[in-house]
């Protein structure tokens, strides 16, 4: 069986690093035990780290610009 692998946008950004694949022949129980897996990982990180992520998040992720306004909205009704 020839597996085609299609560009997936991740959460992260990260397009290079780990190449990950799901086999096709996985059932729906091993996806969803996987799932609840990285659920609860993801839970258990957030409790210990939830401060630091977020301001690591904000540091790192979160865009500070000064907005443009424009002088043009003349009869614009909203």
């Amino acid at each position: 069986m020839k597996r085609v692998t299609k560009h997936m946008q991740l959460p992260s950004g990260r397009q290079s690093g780990l190449f990950m694949t799901i086999d096709n022949d996985w059932s729906t129980e091993q996806a969803a035990a996987v799932a609840e897996l990285l659920e609860d990982l993801l839970h258990v990180i957030h409790s210990r780290y939830q401060d630091k992520l977020h301001a690591h998040q904000k540091a790192t992720r979160i865009t500070r610009f000064k907005p443009v306004y424009s002088d043009d909205d003349d009869g614009v009704p909203f």
